[in-house]
């Protein structure tokens, strides 16, 4: 009996779906979108029955997820929600089939059979995924990871901002693997590792006897790079004199060693990343816009862990994987290690994470590491309050006020992260894209 798994969040629908298919699939379900998608790929399941409006994950990405993990198996999204551009978009996203409630048993059985006999005989590509590299079950994160693999196979330049340790180097990586450009090298600098002096002969070369210690011709980092991806690490740093020097190769290519009188030509492929906030430094007059804006092509905003707090016990079970010895179990931290977790404020993000898993790995003998066995100062973090999107909580605001002031942050934010891209906007929002468009117009046209 082929087996089939139902991912919804609401049992009355469940049930309902299993009472109609009742002795001709071996049903099973999952309330959870994300370990249904794991269920799915891990145990072979041959057909999946999802819902398009869920709280913790909406249908569309469940589709897009189980594709891009090389799910083969047959989708079919069933629903009362959704319209024509829905449909379409499910499709599009390797769905089989579309079903719209109300259900008919008869109806339903017919449309799954035909929809697993079309899957048996169509071939479905598996599609590569940035999200195989990066762990992450946070809406946010694949939203912009599903930016990030579209810009990945283009030649425009990327700008990635985050604090430092949200793993920007390890996105900037990611989308060099999943470029074009992927045979060709990676070439990463940190400009703000190198003394002021010395970054202009690392970014270009220099001819030697080009300055005192030059004894040689050095090649730099763009001509290292050649066809492939030159990453530039705290972009923010360079001075306004190397900035003007960099324009010009963002223009026209162009360039030259230290030095030297040759022309040079870049063909390299600039993803670019900072920590600070460029407009700001745009307008204190520290960094040049016409260079920003050349940077600036396509922007992936990296959240910090403390705005991603499902992710931690990924994370930290993925850490402890890779410290684990070859001989023994890796270790976990306990539900209430966990829940601490979660509400500490990781300033160092990622990157104190995983040097906390390795301390832990390394000092502590236990195979389950309690609340106790934590650092004193997470294990004495308050609970995170969290203000609503540019709310200030102390402002006295009518309920109308604040709810308008509410969405049109929160609308203005998301648009921002999708790139102002409307249909990925209202997929991040779990939102139908008319209704997003209608509503966003208001909101921003006041």
């Amino acid at each position: 009996m082929q087996r089939a798994l139902i991912i919804d969040d609401t049992p009355s629908l469940i049930s309902e779906i299993r009472h109609m298919l009742k002795g001709e699939y071996a049903i099973t379900s999952a309330r959870s979108p994300i370990r249904g998608i794991r269920r799915a790929i891990s145990e072979e399941i041959g057909l999946v029955i999802t819902t398009l409006k869920m709280r913790e994950m909406g249908g569309l990405d469940v589709i897009r997820r189980l594709r891009s993990r090389g799910y083969q198996g047959c989708i079919v999204m069933v629903t009362a929600f959704g319209d024509a551009s829905t449909a379409q978009e499910a499709i599009r996203l390797g769905a089989t089939d579309y079903i719209t409630r109300p259900l008919v048993a008869a109806e339903l059985i017919s449309r799954l059979a035909r929809a697993l006999k079309k899957t048996d005989s169509d071939s479905i590509p598996p599609l590569q995924s940035i999200e195989e590299d990066i762990c992450t079950q946070d809406p946010e994160m694949i939203a912009l990871l599903e930016l990030a693999h579209l810009a990945a196979n283009t030649d425009s330049r990327i700008l990635i901002l985050g604090e430092t340790g949200t793993g920007k180097e390890l996105l900037a990586k990611a989308i060099h693997r999943y470029s074009q450009r992927v045979k060709k090298p990676f070439i990463a600098i940190n400009c703000a590792a190198i003394q002021e002096s010395l970054l202009e002969s690392e970014l270009f070369g220099h001819e030697q006897g080009a300055f005192t210690g030059a004894l040689s011709r050095r090649i730099g980092r763009f001509e290292q790079a050649g066809t492939g991806t030159l990453f530039l690490d705290e972009i923010g740093e360079i001075s306004l004199a190397l900035q003007s020097k960099l324009l010009r190769v963002l223009q026209d290519g162009e360039y030259y060693r230290v030095g030297g009188n040759q022309k040079l030509k870049s063909r390299a492929r600039i993803v670019a990343a900072t920590n600070q906030t460029l407009r700001q430094r745009v307008e204190s007059g520290d960094f040049r816009a016409d260079l920003f804006y050349r940077l600036n092509v396509v922007s992936l905003k990296l959240p910090p862990l403390r705005q991603r707090p499902g992710d931690v016990s990924l994370l930290a079970n993925f850490f402890f994987q890779r410290f684990k010895s070859d001989s023994s179990l890796a270790k976990r931290f306990s539900e209430r290690a966990l829940e601490q977790l979660k509400r500490y404020n990781w300033p160092g993000n990622i990157r104190e994470l995983e040097h906390l898993v390795e301390r832990s790995n390394i000092l502590i003998r236990k195979h389950v590491i309690e609340l106790e066995d934590l650092p004193q100062h997470i294990q004495q973090a308050p609970q995170k309050t969290n203000v609503p999107l540019g709310l200030n909580v102390e402002t006295a605001l009518n309920f109308s006020d604040a709810k308008t002031r509410f969405e049109k942050t929160y609308f203005n934010n998301i648009l921002e992260q999708s790139g102002g891209n409307y249909a990925l906007a209202a997929r991040m929002a779990g939102m139908e894209r008319t209704v997003f468009y209608r509503k966003a117009k208001k909101l921003l046209a006041n």
